[in-house]
């Protein structure tokens, strides 16, 4: 690594990506080969015949650019030769070594000459995406720097809008702006019907079959420049009514609507999703991405891109022959679990199960972590989540949530909080009990963003292996596949950081391909036999086939809204359109009410009203 920092050159549009094993402190060897280089250089005027060299280093975390600036520069920018106080840091014209944060970035951007003169130059992933949108700027920035070296791989934003988004704008806006919400939005309002129409030559829903591109249409941005300003004079009243989040979360949804009538969109599931094409890796003359997940992230390997990746493959060191991983075969993806839910109970089949297999095997004086998706934890309001509740219930009450941990036995957190943490690093088991499934759009976007490629020409067929979907392209599926494994494999890794750990390990999935990718990074472990794990879906036993030949992966939720909304307007009785889609009436108010986020959309968007015997289609 350290040859490949102060002596590599890549070609142009070329990255390197050095793969180090989780928890062996690739960012501390980093800060450490950068100190060494540039006090070296700086005490003694030696390069080793080398040309100097100063270095971009891109963090995750303000918390990682205030550490290695800190680090980094703790000598070089210290006041010497007998004046001032040598404990005191270098701030400004010739400070050698600069973290960049929102903190101090009022003083720096007032100062560019002093960040374009600095050695090494830490920045972070958020704000190398502000210099992607910013020439300029990014000028300042790279101007005379040879190596850029990127701390795990950045993720580019993706842009969503779905009626859920369009309901958000409404109930936050004042009325007075609704007509002009309505003008900004209805392009993509109307590709979003349009889409939900599309049929296959059977007859079916084209979306049950992959993702839809498509290109939203608007006569004229107009509408939305003008709906920027209008927000903007009204702050003071939104802030004051809503709240300042409320009005942040409107300016960026808002601010980024012009990019789905300027790109490619991609529809699925009633979303919209698109991407800013100025999102990219920008080169320098030397470019190095360190990533644990190198070997497991496919976007590192495919074919055909406009930035090319070198893999520097690491071997993996730790030793795991003292721990085991156990397979529990079970689909864990969010619409399976919520499939769970006895609704009558209102208690979750799959979270009962899975709490007493663990209460089974606990054992006192052992400390557990347990990782699943952030809803089953918190709900939207912050209240306690439905696996939480479930597992209070048999007799666990002492259960810190997310980042409240102080020493109790066992941890309960969801993927996306446990990044850059050692909270955990001394607990002895992890269970994994839901799958990390990001929506299968967001691995085109990110293809295109990394590949710097945006007229790839493939399939977007997704299929079905039993209850799981996947990516007709094996490409895509690839990177799904990689993207699940690589989350997994980074939770796993917060438990037991040592040389030689001692683990317990439980993944619920059912994929064999994900659990053994997972098990495949971890050097000599035990694979112990695998436990099947059965539970039936309370919905699924009373639904019946409908006989107007739709996809069966279409939910009865759905069918029903599809069926109303081609009826001309009037009422129409539960009753009958229970009858129309074989449906028992006991069952009806099941699949249609106010409760589903779905139903709630098209109430809110005026198409449907729900009454006590009827509903309404407007």
């Amino acid at each position: 690594m350290k040859r490949r920092i102060l002596e590599g050159e890549t070609d142009p549009n070329t990255f390197v990506v050095i793969d180090l094993e989780a928890s062996l402190g690739k960012s501390v060897e980093t800060n450490k080969i950068l100190r060494e280089y540039i006090e070296s250089y700086q005490f003694t005027g030696i390069n080793f015949e080398q040309p100097y060299r100063k270095f971009l280093l891109v963090k995750r975390f303000a918390k990682d650019v205030e550490d290695s600036a800190q680090y980094i520069g703790e000598n070089i920018d210290k006041l010497y030769q007998g004046f001032g106080d040598s404990s005191v840091r270098i701030t400004g014209k010739g400070q050698h070594v600069i973290g960049i944060t929102s903190d101090n970035w009022s003083y720096y951007r007032q100062n560019l000459e002093v960040v374009r003169d600095s050695d090494v130059l830490i920045i972070t992933h958020s704000r190398y995406k502000m210099l992607c949108e910013d020439d300029e700027l990014r000028r300042w920035f790279t101007e005379g720097r040879h190596t850029q070296i990127i701390d795990e791989r950045i993720d580019f934003d993706i842009a969503s809008f779905s009626r859920l988004e369009y309901n958000n704008l409404f109930s936050v806006l004042p009325h007075t702006l609704h007509p002009l919400l309505y003008d900004a939005t209805k392009g993509l309002l109307d590709q979003v019907n349009e889409c939900e129409r599309m049929k296959t030559s059977e007859g079916k829903k084209l979306s049950s079959r992959g993702i839809i591109r498509c290109h939203p249409r608007i006569d004229s941005l107009e509408p939305i420049y003008e709906l920027c300003n209008a927000l903007d004079k009204n702050k003071s009243e939104i802030i004051r009514n809503k709240g300042l989040a409320a009005y942040n979360n409107l300016m960026d949804i808002v601010q980024r609507l012009h990019l789905f009538f300027q790109n490619t969109c991609y529809y699925n599931y009633h979303s919209l999703s698109t991407y800013n094409k100025m999102h990219r890796l920008f080169c320098l003359a030397n470019n190095v991405i360190l990533d644990a997940n190198g070997q497991i992230d496919h976007l590192y390997s495919v074919k055909n891109g406009n930035i090319k990746f070198i893999l520097d493959k690491q071997s993996r060191i730790i030793d795991h022959s003292g721990s085991t991983i156990t397979h529990i075969t079970f689909n864990t993806s969010k619409t399976s679990i919520h499939k769970k839910l006895n609704t009558e109970t209102n208690q979750n089949e799959y979270f009962e199960k899975v709490s007493n297999f663990i209460k089974r095997n606990y054992k006192l004086g052992k400390r557990y972590l347990i990782v699943l998706q952030k809803e089953f934890v918190l709900s939207d309001n912050d209240d306690e989540g439905g696996f939480i509740r479930q597992f209070r219930q048999i007799g666990f009450t002492d259960i810190p949530i997310g980042d409240e941990y102080n020493g109790e036995a066992i941890s309960v957190n969801w993927y996306g909080n446990l990044i850059g943490k050692n909270t955990w690093r001394d607990f002895d088991c992890c269970y994994l009990l839901g799958t990390p499934n990001p929506r299968f759009e967001s691995h085109i976007i990110h293809l295109c963003q990394y590949a710097d490629k945006h007229d790839w020409r493939i399939g977007l067929s997704v299929v079905k292996k039993g209850k799981t979907k996947s990516f007709k392209n094996p490409d895509l599926e690839k990177i799904r596949q990689g993207t699940i494994i690589a989350e997994m494999y980074q939770t796993v890794k917060r438990v037991q950081r040592k040389p030689k750990p001692k683990a317990e390990i439980y993944i619920v999935t059912s994929e064999e391909e994900i659990f053994s990718g997972v098990a495949k990074q971890l050097k000599h472990i035990k694979i112990a036999k695998s436990i099947p794990l059965t539970v039936d879906d309370f919905v699924s036993r009373h639904e019946l086939n409908d006989a107007s030949g739709s996809s069966n992966e279409d939910t009865m939720t759905e069918k029903i809204v599809d069926w109303l909304l081609s009826q001309p307007p009037g009422t129409y009785l539960k009753r009958d359109i229970a009858k129309q889609l074989n449906i028992k009436n006991s069952h009806f108010s099941r699949y249609i009410n106010k409760d589903l986020s779905l139903v709630r959309s098209y109430i809110s968007t005026k198409q449907i009203r729900i009454e006590y015997r009827s509903i309404i289609r407007l």
